[in-house]
């Protein structure tokens, strides 16, 4: 280190403390937002679905269109399959309240992880306890994959 930035190390690392804790809150925010984009997405598409008469061929078709459309207008983040995450993801997590308290800690690859989860029951534990223990990523697939949730519920057998 250069000498003469010594007496200014205090005000340096405070410096780049705030920089360092401002661009967590700058990633969180924008975390949360992309998020809650593609929550309302999803509740948009399963509200027009609802709405169509032939709702199988209607949600085909209306998926592809908006595929379509928001493919050229915003890139490939639009695709059908993201599309089907995100009503997916609406469909697993319909309340909003949940979602609030547990997306903090979490990004997106942790919730499509939890689309993979059938079992409600176990897919709220998991949103949970990853959120409540700030799991990395790895650490929720693994926990899913290993099906960690039911390992926890067995019991010990009881000697006859």
């Amino acid at each position: 280190m250069d000498s003469n930035l010594i007496p200014y190390q205090p005000v340096i690392s405070d410096i780049k403390n705030l920089i360092t804790v401002g661009q967590n809150v700058a990633y969180n925010a924008a975390n949360r937002a992309m998020i809650m984009t593609y929550w309302n997405i999803g509740k948009r598409i399963i509200e027009q679905e609802q709405a169509g008469e032939d709702r199988a061929e209607y949600g085909k078709h209306l998926i592809a269109a908006l595929s379509d459309e928001l493919t050229k207008e915003f890139g490939k983040g639009f695709s059908e399959r993201n599309l089907h995450y995100y009503r997916k993801f609406y469909s697993y997590f319909p309340d909003e309240a949940i979602l609030n308290a547990c997306v903090q800690n979490l990004n997106w690859t942790h919730l499509r992880s939890l689309l993979r989860v059938s079992d409600e029951n176990a897919r709220i534990w998991y949103l949970n306890e990853a959120a409540k223990e700030n799991w990395s990523s790895r650490t929720l697939d693994r926990n899913i994959s290993t099906q960690y949730y039911y390992r926890l519920l067995q019991t010990p057998q009881k000697e006859a």
